[in-house]
């Protein structure tokens, strides 16, 4: 089992949860603030089994997209979703 730690863009969570609930992925949202510009994110907790990997990255993928912006030094590209994939060993129902 997996454990997806997902942050996403504001300007992208309502298509990303619109998606996961197409597709009846459990998550739990929480709000979060911090990154580049300070802007304004969502932490998606997404526990998924090994082959569902894949599936859930796919449905993000499509929920959110790059954004370029204009600096003196250049170009920054900024994703519009972060993840953190971590081994789940165990899980406990309480």
């Amino acid at each position: 089992m997996k454990l997806i730690i997902a942050i996403i863009q504001d300007k992208f969570v309502n298509e990303a949860v619109k998606n996961f609930t197409e597709e009846n992925i459990k998550i739990t949202k929480l709000a979060s603030t911090g990154g580049f510009l300070k802007s304004g994110n969502s932490t998606f907790l997404i526990g998924v089994e090994d082959d569902e990997l894949d599936f859930v990255k796919n449905i993000i993928k499509k929920s959110v997209k790059d954004e370029e912006f204009k600096s003196e030094d250049g170009n920054i590209i900024v994703s519009g979703a972060h993840l953190f994939i971590v081994d789940v060993d165990k899980t406990i129902a309480l």
